[in-house]
């Protein structure tokens, strides 16, 4: 349940205080007490149904961390909806293959972000047509696997340095998706394979990974898209988008040439910071128009 925020006041015709920008909540899965953060703009007009963000840290962060690095509050404020952070169990998350011991302890994650949602839902007016998920690296590869299993949850998905690592992968309906990736990216290779962390107890290897474009290309089957638009450029990035997909879902590949493993923003540098991952994902979502 969402902490509530108690009101004072002498008179009794008194309004309401309204709710608190920052709300914390906890639900409880497999026995294990779960906990979220909700971000509410305080300009939003909460008489109307919201879209809603779930936003995802990635393996070894917290939710502080991604509140920090990603300003998602503040597109929450500049584009009217509702920001959610889940915190995963040891800060990882079971998005399949990958990370850390969550697979291993068959951590239900997908039935946590499930039940988070239906929290939100309960206490906010949202649009069940326009319920996202984002995330970064471990994060994003959870936001995947949401999409491939609860589609009837999700329209879009925004993913930095992500992949998808459940198979199979078989959502019940057309899912949108934008993945923002970097060609130099250690963690997550944008051309696919094996990693080894020999620093890492118990999860030496990760992958091997597919290539981001031959992931993309198949979602692009999934979504029944026809041929992409002619890629936009603009070095050091490259955007590929395919528009008229079923059900008016579209697919994007945003790739960073020498970008790395980071949620892509100002004051990264050339490479990093030649895309503002935030506001490029809420301007995909925002433009969806999905049919059914």
């Amino acid at each position: 349940m969402l902490a509530a925020s108690a009101a004072c006041g002498g008179g009794g015709s008194a309004a309401p205080a309204p709710p608190p920008s920052v709300q914390n909540g906890q639900v409880t899965v497999d026995g294990q007490a779960r906990t979220f953060r909700v971000f509410v703009p305080p300009t939003l007009d909460q008489s109307r149904p919201a879209p809603v963000v779930l936003v995802l840290h990635g393996g070894g962060n917290s939710v502080d961390d991604m509140v920090k690095a990603t300003g998602f509050d503040r597109q929450a404020g500049d584009g009217d909806f509702i920001a959610v952070y889940p915190a995963g169990l040891g800060r990882v998350w079971n998005a399949g293959t990958c990370c850390g011991s969550a697979p291993s302890r068959k951590v239900d994650d997908v039935a946590f972000l499930t039940k988070v949602l239906d929290q939100v839902e309960a206490d906010h007016k949202v649009d069940p047509a326009r319920v996202f998920v984002t995330g970064v690296s471990n994060g994003a590869m959870m936001a995947y696997r949401f999409a491939c299993e609860r589609a009837d949850r999700v329209t879009g998905v925004g993913s930095v340095a992500g992949a998808v690592v459940i198979d199979p992968c078989q959502p019940s309906r057309p899912v949108s998706v934008i993945e923002i990736h970097g060609t130099e990216d250690p963690l997550v290779p944008y051309d696919g394979g094996l990693v080894t962390f020999p620093q890492l107890q118990g999860t030496p290897e990760a992958g091997p990974y597919t290539a981001t474009p031959a992931m993309i290309q198949s979602w692009t089957k999934i979504d029944g898209c026809p041929v992409p638009t002619p890629a936009k450029m603009a070095a050091p990035v490259t955007t590929d988008l395919w528009v008229g997909c079923s059900n008016g879902s579209s697919v994007s590949l945003v790739t960073v040439q020498g970008g790395g493993h980071v949620w892509f923003g100002a004051d990264l540098g050339p490479s990093d910071g030649a895309v503002d991952a935030t506001s490029t994902i809420w301007r995909f979502f925002a433009g969806l128009h999905p049919t059914g």
